[in-house]
């Protein structure tokens, strides 16, 4: 901008702060004995300002853009209000009549006590201050100008080629001219070497190269063969030899296995493996547990450093694929869409964040020079599979399984070397079974089929503008709809769910190559999920939750839900080399809208301690336990993140490497949702350190220390702001059905939720020092030792807690107040060990053994202490704590056309826990352990505990028995077939050839007919499946 528009620009900003008054809070209106707050009266910022005199029009376009959006994110979610208080507002807490679940309207009735008391509701915080308005104002500048003059963070999904160019004297080389050609496009980048001989070309794609170094006077180096994925970063260091004549050396040679600049503990899984590995879900996700430090074999997802599947992070193409309202992916893609991902463990750089957990980047795959394309089929018949154990053990059917797989891709160039295009879709319908193991259940009744339906769609242009310039967008649809959800193993067929899942998204991305030195990498994601479960067909509105200790019944009680979020995302990084820094920095906003129907325990909860059938006349088949609560269960769930960045990859000489950077974050749905302060300080150091002895490419010692903040998921805000707008009812040893037909009035105490006044984000420090060498060309090996810190966990606790057990409440006014705070804490130990043989030609294999120890004295976001006056007592294993865990996989192809390949897999026992199945020490929670009668006792034996107390807590400690071991071996055989003009592969894949039995952990409820018994397989386990196919390819 020039300073006449500069100063124009700041008349205006001082204009609009000026016009921005706090207004009167939003109108709160009766309907259906409900209060509603319509949150429509918020202000509005528009930009109608013209800047006339700015020379750039790119510059305009950016700053209006980023202004209107980052000052005011409902111009992308809201429609403009009908007038200051507008009762009809499409984002307001109420959602039209098309989009409400079955049901809606029976939750927006009062809860009318027999004393006469009613619920309230939340009056929603719907009016920014223009202490918000500036700070975001100045960010929207920031960004603006950042992005207007190319410079600013993302994720990398790109490779790096760098290394030093000397002579036969091992001098340096400046002024070589370094050519990079991508032999899959045609892309060429063309850097030079600096003074001190160094060349660097970051952000190439994902393929294959060549590379070639000229110099005048000196013979012209090619190499040939390099693969780069993605986040790989080289070091390929050449030697020129003088030359009298023109000469050209060509070496092939593979890509370096040891990366002697990054101190990441991660692995690739490349377009090879996802295409030669059987897959039992087509889910790119599942090889994530090839990983050394990954510990989800057999349950539990992607978990890492002691953390959770929440704590994780998912990137596609650099933008984030996470659902912030239940911290999980958003959706899948097809496997033909995908060209290779990373999975980062530990120590990764200061450009990742909002994870304590993993971080998973996905890098989707993109058209050619050649015009290629694929159809598939996958089959699995009930008739080739082994039966489900317990249907077998239990007699009640076959429970038979089929799956068919269909889809296909095609890409190529609209233009040669310029523009090129890809496509893909996958569709897959599953006829499925559930088992019911619930003792409680008529054997004829105890499966009941669940199909479910799926199709993912995919499409993506490239566009190479110039040799330093590209341009990318893409498109994913995934439609997922699964029917009888939730009923397997104690959960009854009451417990069934139907459950729609939509996901879209669109990404546009910029990649400018400015000059030798700099760069600059821009993208922006919009994106949209939309979620409906449906309860209607399996227990209709009304019906309570009933849990007893060997089935559950009824309606689950947080069902059914409705649920979208909305998502516009900008990133943008600036890289800039200089000597020898490699420095980094940038910023990645996010602007989120959620919107929810969730009911929560609106139609009640029974606890039962018995198994035997209801009588009235028998006081002990009565419920031990009766939960209630009404309010208004639409939310509108508004948040931004907001992280910047800086990072510096120095190569301080001796060939070492230091790895330095700063991250800091921030996001505002604690205020905009729940009215308490966000977090502000999470600033987060990241340091680390690679060391080449000799200067050698071969050996890598490395280690660093990292802080990793990680961000809230909205479900935390969503269940505070449902307790925060209820009145709860908890009520000991109530009538049944009428739970209010025992006791008197005055027992029926309110209880209350608040939320701790200073959130804190979860965290986690980890440190780690090892070792990667790479023994023979396409043999390496690792180990690396790790510790993980985790502090700032969700948790629950009694504000209003018993003084002791069985004692008054210190406010005997309330029943509970709970408290959702972030007081646990998690303790991760590590060896991770790995080797890989990835030669040029014959077989190729991967080890990973991870030994490791987790321990935590909370588990997810809604724990309870058994006892809060002493909740140190439940620091323990964790639940999903894995003391040995080894993945091994294996690809050869044969003579005559064939191949085999195949992933196995096998961990020892997760920890269980045992509890009295009853409330011990009168707290209103029925989490309570027993003690220990027999040291020595069996663990599965009732005997080996005691149980017969009350007004305390047991002895024993929490999780402290193991469960069944787990394995798994899949293998494939394929046939290749060469016909004219294609290539078509036949193939057979068998997943858990053994037909291994893992079963899941054993029931640990001391009241249960099932106790110390598995009742269903363990997480994603099955009985042996066979699948048969063809693919080919054209």
């Amino acid at each position: 901008m020039t300073r006449r528009d500069d100063r124009e620009y700041r008349e205006y900003l001082r204009e609009e702060q000026r016009s921005q008054r706090p207004g009167p809070p939003p109108r709160v209106f009766q309907r259906g004995g409900v209060e509603r707050g319509c949150i429509a009266g918020r202000m509005q910022l528009e930009f109608h300002h013209g800047l006339r005199k700015v020379k750039s029009r790119r510059k305009i376009a950016l700053f209006c853009f980023s202004f209107s959006v980052l000052t005011s994110g409902r111009r992308l979610f809201q429609r403009p209000a009908r007038g200051r208080h507008c009762r009809r507002d499409r984002w307001s807490c109420r959602f039209p009549n098309r989009m409400q679940p079955a049901g809606a309207a029976y939750y927006a009735r009062p809860l009318t006590l027999r004393s006469g008391r009613s619920s309230n509701s939340l009056t929603p915080k719907s009016r920014s201050s223009p202490m918000t308005c500036r700070r975001t104002a100045f960010i929207a500048v920031v960004f603006s100008i950042v992005a207007g003059n190319r410079s600013a963070g993302a994720q990398n999904i790109g490779a790096t080629l760098q290394g030093l160019i000397v002579d036969e004297q091992h001098a340096v080389l400046p002024g070589v001219s370094v050519t990079i050609t991508n032999v899959e496009t045609g892309v060429v980048r063309t850097v030079t070497t600096d003074a001190n001989g160094w060349y660097r070309a970051a952000a190439l794609p994902p393929g294959t190269y060549e590379v070639r170094a000229e110099l005048a006077g000196f013979v012209e180096h090619v190499r040939q063969g390099l693969t780069l994925t993605t986040g790989q970063e080289p070091r390929i260091d050449i030697t020129l030899t003088v030359a009298s004549v023109k000469e050209t050396v060509t070496v092939t040679g593979a890509t370096p296995l040891v990366d002697v600049t990054k101190n990441t503990i991660g692995t690739t899984i490349t377009r090879r493996d996802l295409d030669s590995i059987p897959l039992v879900d087509r889910n790119f996700l599942s090889l994530a547990n090839m990983t050394p430090g990954v510990t989800g074999v057999g349950g539990g997802s992607v978990n890492t450093a002691g953390q959770l599947s929440r704590n994780n992070s998912y990137l596609v193409d650099g933008v984030s694929n996470d659902d912030t309202i239940v911290s999980s992916s958003r959706g899948g893609f097809s496997l033909e869409a995908v060209r290779e991902y990373i999975v980062l463990a530990n120590q990764f750089t200061a450009e990742y964040g909002i994870s304590s957990g993993a971080i998973i980047s996905v890098v989707t795959r993109s058209g050619t020079n050649r015009n290629e394309g694929r159809v598939f089929f996958f089959d699995r018949d009930e008739h080739l599979d082994a039966q489900d154990p317990f249907s077998h053990a239990q007699g009640s059917g076959k429970a038979p399984f089929s799956q068919q797989r269909w889809g296909g891709f095609w890409g190529g160039p609209v233009a040669r070397d310029r523009l090129f295009y890809f496509a893909s879709y996958e569709g897959q319908h599953i006829d499925e079974t559930s088992v019911v193991t619930s003792p409680l259940v008529p054997i004829d009744q105890r499966e009941w089929p669940k199909p479910t339906n799926q199709h993912q769609g995919f499409v993506k242009f490239d566009n190479q503008v110039s040799s330093g310039h590209a341009v990318s967008g893409r498109y994913r649809i995934d439609r997922n709809l699964q029917i009888a959800n939730g009923i397997s193993g104690l959960n009854t067929h009451d417990r069934g769910s139907d459950s729609l899942t939509r996901d879209q998204d669109g990404v546009l991305s910029d990649t400018l190559v400015l000059s030798n030195r700099l760069l600059n990498e821009l993208r922006f994601q919009a994106s949209q999920r939309y979620n409906n479960i449906d309860t209607s067909l399996y227990s209709p509105v009304g019906t309570p939750d009933i849990r007893r200790p060997s089935g559950n019944f009824g309606k689950a009680n947080n069902l059914p839900q409705w649920r979208r979020e909305r998502r516009y995302q900008f990133v943008d990084n600036f890289s800039i080399t200089r000597s020898n820094h490699d420095v980094k920095f940038g910023t990645d906003i996010s602007m989120i809208r959620g919107f929810s129907f969730f009911p929560r325990t609106n139609d009640g909860q029974f606890m039962f301690s018995t198994d035997k059938p209801f009588d009235p006349a028998d006081l002990s088949t009565y419920p031990i336990q009766y939960t209630v609560e009404h309010f208004n269960p639409y939310f509108d769930l508004p948040n931004e993140l907001y992280a910047f960045f800086v990072q510096d990859s120095w190569r301080a000489g001796g060939g070492l490497t230091l790895n330095l950077g700063v991250r800091y974050d921030v996001e505002t749905s604690y205020r905009k949702i729940n009215g308490v302060p966000d977090d502000h300080d999470n600033v987060q150091p990241r340091l680390g350190f690679v060391w080449a002895p000799s200067r050698s490419t071969a050996t890598a010692i490395r280690g660093g220390y990292g802080l990793y903040v990680d961000r809230s998921f909205l479900n935390v805000q969503l269940d505070v702001a449902a307790a925060q707008n209820s009145q709860t009812v908890v009520i000991q040893n109530p009538g049944y059905p009428d739970p209010f037909s025992r006791g008197t009035l005055g027992t029926v105490t309110p209880s209350a939720t608040v939320i701790a006044r200073k959130p804190t984000a979860p965290q986690t420090q980890s440190v780690s020092l090892g070792v990667q060498r790479e023994l023979r060309p396409g043999l390496s090996a690792s180990a690396d030792g790790v510790y993980s810190r985790g502090q700032y966990l969700f948790n629950n606790r009694d504000l209003n807690y018993p003084l002791f057990p069985g004692g008054p409440r210190p406010d005997p006014s309330f029943g509970r107040i709970i408290q959702f705070g972030m007081e646990g804490n998690s303790w991760s130990t590590a060896l991770l060990t790995n080797v890989q043989y990835r030669p040029q030609r014959g077989p190729s294999l991967g080890v990973s053994y991870t030994l490791s120890k987790a321990l935590r004295d909370v588990e997810d976001f809604q724990y309870f202490a058994q006892d809060e006056l002493n909740p140190g007592a439940d620091k323990g294993p964790a639940s999903n704590d894995r003391r040995h865990q080894i993945v091994v996989n294996f690809n050869w192809a044969l003579p005559g056309g064939f191949q085999i390949a195949g992933l196995g897999s096998a961990r020892s026992g997760l920890p269980w826990n045992v509890t009295t199945g009853v409330d011990s020490n009168l707290d209103t929670q029925t989490n309570d352990r027993p003690d220990l009668a027999v040291p020595d006792g069996n663990p599965l034996d009732k005997a080996t505990y005691f149980a017969n107390f009350t007004r305390r807590v047991g002895n024993l400690p929490r999780n402290s028995n193991r469960g069944p071991t787990y394995f798994s071996l899949d293998m494939r055989l394929s046939k290749h077939v060469t016909l004219p003009k294609m290539k078509a592969e036949l193939f057979a894949e068998a997943f858990n050839v053994t037909n291994f039995t893992n079963l899941g952990t054993p029931v640990g409820n001391l009241r249960s007919a099932t106790f110390g018994q598995s009742t269903a397989l363990a997480m994603n386990a099955a009985p042996r499946r066979i699948e048969v196919g063809f693919r080919v390819n054209f």
